[in-house]
């Protein structure tokens, strides 16, 4: 691959928006009444992963083209992602609650701890999660707090080690984090928060750092980790396998480490694949124009999905209705959030990233070696 990309040439996939399509469709069902059979949980840590993924391969996009990174247009374009849909969607879901489609009720202090990315760690801070909004903000918290800090980490390693090693690092932090969750398996009565809080969920994005620093298909050309067909095969099916393994503490403790690795080869077999292989097959059912579409409106479909369920509880028992009926307000409030509100300020991300638009910081040395494509 072409070692001189300028840093938004960052190829469009649209096999990852089918990722992204299939990650909240398993959010949604499941929220949908169809916990007990489709793994909700699953499709969470696939956008943590991909998450992961995309951001840091982005930096080295950043750093190889610029000679550095600019911290300031990396956390503007943060705000313009994240807040525009996310405060709009609180102020639409407290309307729906204002005029009594939402029954509530909330603690204004949680729901607020929610706006503020702490809503991870209401329990630990002594409020109630039952009377939080119905917004799965929690995994926002998780992203927000690790991008707090990711950056500042590349940043300071950025001419002074390999991208190979920085993935080490990665690889390392990721089983610190299974120790967190070790312990508090160990130590709490009950250690399910272990599922929503950032320091025992960091890893499952850190595994997406990994594929992105080490042997990246996208960037570090015929070096690329490459997976052939049997090996996502097995990954399938270890991933499959987490799924059945019902022990609590696996479940608590291991599962996200296995899931991480799982991912990690169904990732980098879906990113670049052989043409005529078994992962080209799938990444071109991934690219089906219905799940790119979804894919375009997931994250909105994220925020508002479990509370327009619950408006259209309301009004129906039935759960058919209530996944169908919510399924289309939820579509049609993203559809109308990615006209009206995400394209205008993805249009103000690209200028970030126009010619004289910012400096970047400068690594410790020219010729960085964490920018540097693999030989």
């Amino acid at each position: 691959m072409n070692p001189t990309l300028k840093p938004n040439s960052m190829p469009h996939l649209p096999q990852l928006d089918g990722i992204r399509a299939l990650a909240v469709g398993l959010v949604f069902l499941s929220h949908a009444e169809l916990g007990h059979i489709v793994p909700g949980g699953l499709g969470v840590t696939i956008f943590f992963f991909l998450s992961g993924y995309l951001i840091t391969t982005l930096l080295r996009f950043e750093a190889l083209n610029t000679g550095g990174i600019s911290l300031r247009k990396f956390y503007l374009r943060r705000v313009f992602r994240i807040f525009p849909p996310l405060y709009l969607t609180l102020l639409f879901v407290g309307g729906l609650y204002a005029f009594g489609w939402l029954k509530g009720p909330y603690d204004p202090v949680v729901v607020l701890m929610q706006a503020a990315f702490a809503g991870n760690y209401v329990t630990v801070l002594g409020g109630d999660i039952a009377r939080a909004l119905p917004l799965p903000l929690w995994s926002l918290a998780v992203e927000e707090h690790f991008y707090l800090l990711f950056p500042l980490v590349f940043l300071m390693a950025f001419g002074r080690v390999s991208a190979a090693r920085l993935a080490l690092y990665c690889l390392i932090a990721c089983g610190v984090v299974l120790s967190f969750r070790v312990a508090a398996v160990m130590t709490l009565a009950d250690a399910s928060d272990t599922y929503i809080w950032t320091h025992t969920r960091a890893d499952s994005i850190l595994f997406g750092c990994c594929l992105a620093l080490w042997r990246n298909p996208l960037l570090d050309g015929e070096a690329g980790y490459r997976p052939g067909g049997w090996q996502a095969l097995a990954a399938l099916g270890v991933l499959g396998a987490t799924l059945v393994v019902r022990d609590e503490t696996f479940r608590q403790t291991l599962r996200y480490t296995v899931q991480g690795g799982a991912l990690f080869v169904l990732f980098a077999c879906l990113l670049q694949p052989a043409r005529g292989s078994a992962c080209a097959r799938a990444a071109r059912l991934l690219s089906a124009p219905l799940l790119t579409r979804i894919g375009l409106y997931s994250y909105t479909i994220y925020l508002v999905h479990a509370a327009m369920i619950e408006a259209v509880a309301g009004l129906s028992d039935s759960h058919l209705v209530q996944g169908v009926v919510g399924g289309a307000l939820t579509l049609g409030f993203a559809a109308a959030m990615h006209r009206l509100v995400e394209r205008p300020f993805a249009r103000l991300r690209r200028r970030l990233d126009a010619p004289g638009a910012g400096a970047p910081a400068q690594g410790a040395a020219e010729g960085a070696p964490l920018a540097a494509p693999a030989r």
